[in-house]
C-alpha cells in the first residue's frame, strides 16, 4: 500500500553536511582524557602517536607509531597522551607509566618512574585501543639509561649495576619480565597497558619504573625499566609503521584528516515506506551512491529497516560518505462499517483501525460517528497515522445507499357514502402495507362515517420503505323526506322533498320530463295526480331514488260532494269560503303559518289584497267535518 501524500502534509527537511578540508588535529598532554569526533564522511584517518619519555637524566625516549585507521563519521574517539614523570618518587607518567618506591640511597642515584604510552582508544577500555605509542623506561639507579618505547616491541632497560636487574621490554603478546635479584622479591611485570614498577625497597637503591604501552615494559631492581611495546594492528590498518626512541618529555598524538569530505544534501533520513528521498553529494569529482541511489535523483526503498548507502568519487581527493536512511513501516489501517447496504436517510458509522488518528474523505466523516449520505454507491477511503512515526496508510470501504422506491398512494373514490365500498391501491414498491389495515388493491367497506387517513408503507427488493397517504371522506346514506300537496281543480298538485346525508349540493332528476340529465329543481309544482320517481345525486357521488305518490281531488263528483267551496280561485283580491252551518276557517301559508282565522255561518267572504302572490291553503271544519282547499293568489 502506497503511502498517501496530501500536499497539505508535506514538508522537505533539507541539512547539508559541509565540506571538510584536510586538517590535522594535534593533542598535546593534559594529564586526562581527551575526545576526537570523526567529521561527518570521513572514514579514515592518518593516527602519528609519540610515547612520552621516562624519568630521570638518562630516560628511555618515548616510541612513535603511526597509521592510517579505518572510522565512522560522527565517531567519538577517546585520545590519552601518556605523560613524562617529574617527580623521582611517585607514580610512572600518565597513561602506563610503571611508579619508583622510596629513595634508601638519597640523592640523584635512585631510578625514576616510567614514561606514559599514548594511545587513541574507541572507548575507555585498553582492549579498544586502536593505535599505541610505547612509553620509555625510567631510569635506573646510578645512572642506568631506561629503554626506549617500541617498535613492535620496548627495549630493555640497562643493567648498570647488576646483571639481570633490568627490566625487560614490552611485546605484542605480553609485558616485559620485571627484575629480579636473589631472594628479593622481584620487581614489577609489566601488563597490558601498563609498566611494571620499580624493585620493593630494600637494603640496594631502586631501580627504574617501565614504560607504558600496548604491553608495558618490566621494571628494574636497582637497574633502568624497560620501554613498552606499540600496536598499529587495529583491523583495517594501512600505511602502518612504529620507531622507537624518539620523543622527549610529554608524549603527543596527531591525527590528520587526509581528504576532503563529500557535501551531501539529504533530503530526510527517516521516511515512511512509500516516501522518496534525495542524496544530492558535491565533491571535486564524480559522485556515485551504492544501494541503486542516483545522484540528486528521488528514491523509493522497497523495504523497511535502517540502510546505509555510501557515496564514493572518482577523485581521490574525496572522501568516501556514508549515511543510514530508516523506513519506517506503515500501520497496517483498516476501513469498517457497520452496514454496507444502507436505505437513503438510514446513518452509518464508519471505523479506522490500525493507527493512532484517523481522517476520511469525504472530510466531513468523523471517525466512530454517524454519518448519512445520500443515495448513490460509495467508496470511502481513510488516512490512518501513527502517532509515533507519522507515517500514514489508506484502507477503503464500499457503501451501497439504495434510493427509497417513489411511493404513491390512491383510492377509487374519495368521498363515498356509509355502505359504500372503495378500493386503496400503492404504487411505485414491491410490497404494501396499508395503516388502517386494509388489503391493498381488494375493495372494502367502511363502518363509519368521517374523515380517515389511509397511509401506505411500500418496500422494495432491497428492503427500502417510503410511504404516502391519502385521505377518504364517509358521508351518511342519502335519504329523502317529503309532504305533498294533492291536485284539487287539476294541475295543482306539488311535491315538496328534504335530502340529508351525503355532500351537499344535491343534483335532482324527476322522471316527469325524461330521465338521466340531474337538471331538475328539487320540488315539483304544477302536478297532476300520479306516481313521479326522483333520483338523487350529491357531491360525493351517493345517489338515492324516491318513488312518490301524488292524489289528486279533480272531478265534478268531488266538486259537487265536497264540504267546503272557495272561489273563485285563482283569485285577485276577494274569496267567498261556503261550508254549511258554523264553521270555523283558516287560511295558511304554504310554509305552514296561519294568516287569517275568523267564525262564519254558511259562508264568509275574505279579502286576500294584502297577501303576496302565491298558494294559500283554506281549512274549514266544525265538530265533525273538515276539508283544506288550496288556492292561487294571483
Amino acid at each position: 500500500m502506497k503511502l498517501l501524500l496530501r500536499m497539505s502534509a508535506v514538508f522537505l527537511l533539507v541539512f547539508s553536511v559541509g565540506a571538510i578540508n584536510a586538517q590535522v588535529t594535534t593533542f598535546n598532554y593534559t594529564g586526562g582524557v581527551q575526545t576526537y569526533t570523526v567529521p561527518p564522511g570521513v572514514t579514515s584517518i592518518e593516527i602519528e602517536a609519540f610515547g612520552a619519555e621516562g624519568g630521570g637524566g638518562f630516560p628511555g625516549l618515548g616510541g612513535r607509531a603511526m597509521g592510517t585507521l579505518p572510522v565512522t563519521p560522527g565517531d567519538v574517539l577517546q585520545v590519552y597522551v601518556g605523560g613524562n614523570p617529574t617527580v623521582q618518587l611517585g607514580p610512572g607518567g600518565f597513561n602506563g607509566g610503571g611508579a619508583v618506591g622510596a629513595l634508601p640511597c638519597g640523592g640523584g642515584s635512585d631510578g625514576w618512574p616510567g614514561g606514559g604510552a599514548s594511545d587513541v582508544r574507541t572507548s575507555p577500555s585498553l582492549t579498544d585501543r586502536m593505535i599505541v605509542a610505547g612509553g620509555g623506561g625510567g631510569q635506573g639507579w646510578s645512572s642506568g639509561i631506561g629503554g626506549a618505547g617500541g617498535g613492535l616491541s620496548g627495549e630493555d632497560g640497562d643493567a648498570s649495576w647488576i646483571d639481570d636487574t633490568n627490566g625487560k621490554g614490552g611485546t605484542q603478546v605480553a609485558g616485559g619480565a620485571g627484575a629480579t635479584y636473589g631472594g628479593h622479591p622481584p620487581s614489577g611485570s609489566g601488563t597490558l597497558g601498563v609498566g611494571g614498577n620499580s624493585g620493593p625497597l630494600d637494603t640496594y637503591c631502586t631501580g627504574g619504573g617501565g614504560g607504558g604501552g600496548y604491553y608495558g615494559g618490566g621494571g628494574g631492581f636497582v637497574s633502568a625499566g624497560a620501554g613498552g611495546s606499540s600496536y598499529i594492528d587495529y583491523p583495517g590498518t594501512t600505511d602502518g609503521v612504529t620507531e622507537p626512541g624518539v620523543r622527549e618529555g610529554h608524549g603527543l598524538i596527531i591525527i590528520t584528516v587526509l581528504c576532503t569530505a563529500i557535501e551531501v544534501d539529504v533530503t530526510d533520513e527517516e521516511i515512511c515506506l512509500g516516501d522518496s528521498f534525495t542524496l544530492t553529494g558535491e565533491g571535486a569529482g564524480t559522485i556515485t551512491w551504492d544501494g541503486g541511489v542516483e545522484n540528486g535523483e528521488p528514491f523509493t526503498p522497497e523495504a523497511t529497516g535502517v540502510v546505509t548507502y555510501t557515496a564514493t568519487s572518482d577523485d581521490g581527493g574525496d572522501c568516501g560518505f556514508t549515511i543510514d536512511i530508516e523506513v519506517l513501516a506503515l500501520p497496517d489501517v483498516t476501513a469498517s462499517v457497520d452496514e454496507d447496504e444502507i436505505c437513503e436517510g438510514e446513518s452509518i458509522v464508519l471505523t479506522g483501525g490500525g493507527a493512532d488518528d484517523y481522517e476520511w474523505f469525504p472530510l466531513e466523516i468523523e471517525d466512530g460517528e454517524e454519518y448519512t449520505p445520500e443515495a448513490g454507491e460509495y467508496t470511502y477511503s481513510v488516512v490512518g497515522t501513527d502517532d509515533e512515526t507519522g507515517c500514514e496508510n489508506t484502507a477503503e470501504v464500499e457503501v451501497s445507499v439504495h434510493a427509497l422506491p417513489d411511493v404513491s398512494a390512491s383510492i377509487s373514490d374519495d368521498e363515498i357514502c356509509l355502505g359504500e365500498s372503495v378500493v386503496l391501491t400503492g404504487s411505485g414498491a414491491d410490497a404494501y402495507e396499508w395503516t388502517p389495515a386494509e388489503d391493498d388493491g381488494v375493495a372494502f367497506t367502511p363502518v363509519a362515517t368521517g374523515t380517515t387517513t389511509y397511509s401506505v408503507e411500500g418496500i422494495d427488493d432491497s428492503g427500502c420503505s417510503n410511504s404516502a397517504e391519502v385521505e377518504l371522506t364517509v358521508y351518511d346514506e342519502l335519504e329523502v323526506t317529503y309532504s305533498t300537496i294533492e291536485e284539487i281543480y287539476g294541475d295543482d298538485g306539488e311535491i315538496n322533498i328534504t335530502v340529508t346525508g351525503g355532500n351537499p349540493a344535491y343534483s335532482f332528476d324527476w322522471d316527469n320530463d325524461g330521465t338521466g340529465d340531474f337538471d331538475d329543481d328539487e320540488d315539483l309544482t304544477g302536478l297532476s295526480g300520479g306516481t313521479y320517481t326522483v333520483d338523487v345525486i350529491c357531491d360525493a357521488g351517493c345517489e338515492v331514488s324516491e318513488t312518490i305518490e301524488l292524489s289528486s281531488q279533480v272531478s265534478i263528483t268531488e266538486w259537487e260532494n265536497s264540504i267546503v267551496k272557495v272561489y273563485p280561485n285563482p283569485t285577485n283580491e276577494l274569496i267567498t269560503i261556503s261550508f254549511e252551518g258554523n264553521f270555523v276557517y283558516e287560511i295558511t301559508a304554504i310554509n305552514g303559518d296561519i294568516l287569517v282565522r275568523g267564525n262564519a255561518v254558511d259562508q264568509s267572504v275574505v279579502d286576500l289584497s294584502t297577501f303576496a302572490n302565491g298558494i294559500y291553503f283554506v281549512k274549514a271544519f266544525d265538530n265533525a267535518n273538515s276539508q283544506t282547499v288550496k288556492i292561487v293568489k294571483k
